[in-house]
């Protein structure tokens, strides 16, 4: 099938690798992964891909996360614009039937934004075609189908076979930047919650820019919490940041 796999950072792809496996997208990667202050992780998540038959796109860790958090506190809508276009001819060029992004959680700022680009992106590249490819979003914090500690309701679930499933494990313990959030989730959640893997139908345009699971995302939390530390000098926060990006992008691509 033609599909796409378009994530925030690299890793995500954990999430659905039996999916990936089945239907081998083409896979664009936001950030090259790593937070505020590490070495990116890219390489990890081509062996990952390539593994799991699926194939590295053109758009592939474009950005490191420090120059993510940059654009949100500046304003910078420039370069994301410029991604967010370029993804829309890679829409465009290869019609997707289906197409898989990250979930708005308000638990990281980057994932959210990944979610706003790629729907920018997808209202771009209808202009050219006219197609509407099935687009569905994953969620990347808790089980898979308790999206929004279970107020969303999945679209689309997909039950692993015991190959399948032992093949994920392979491939999460395999990536060893990700040794302690594979540790954690499978903790937190129970190994067998993620033989499931769920996909939900997101919102789109001003919807999905102005709707979250709690009126205060966590990454500002966090961030306060950071702040009062030390760790970080400014606060990401969704009305002050991210909304008004994600609109500048849109402007920017000509989408009002």
């Amino acid at each position: 099938m033609n599909t796409m796999l378009i994530i925030g950072h690299p890793g995500h792809e954990i999430r659905c690798h039996g999916w990936m496996s089945r239907h081998r997208p083409v896979v664009h990667v936001l950030t090259s992964g790593g937070g505020a202050s590490k070495a990116g992780r890219t390489e990890s998540t081509r062996k990952t891909v390539e593994g799991a038959g699926a194939r590295c796109g053109r758009l592939f860790g474009s950005f490191a996360d420090q120059e993510i958090y940059a654009f949100m506190l500046k304003g910078e809508a420039g370069p994301l614009a410029t991604w967010a276009e370029s993804i829309a001819s890679e829409i465009a060029g290869c019609s997707p039937t289906t197409i898989i992004t990250d979930m708005v959680e308000g638990y990281n700022s980057s994932h959210d934004l990944l979610a706003y680009l790629v729907d920018a992106a997808l209202t771009k590249a209808a202009e050219h075609g006219g197609f509407r490819p099935k687009v569905l979003c994953q969620p990347l914090m808790g089980r898979p189908d308790q999206a929004w500690q279970g107020r969303l309701k999945p679209t689309d679930i997909l039950t692993l076979d015991e190959d399948a499933y032992a093949a994920k494990l392979d491939a999460a313990g395999a990536y060893p930047e990700l040794k302690s959030e594979v540790e954690h989730a499978l903790r937190e959640s129970g190994p067998d919650a993620f033989r499931t893997e769920a996909f939900y139908e997101s919102p789109r345009g001003e919807t999905l820019l102005t709707t979250l699971p709690d009126p205060k995302p966590y990454y500002e939390t966090f961030g306060e919490e950071q702040v009062r530390r030390g760790k970080y000098a400014h606060v990401i926060r969704h009305q002050e940041h991210l909304l008004p990006l994600a609109r500048a992008v849109r402007r920017r691509m000509g989408l009002g």
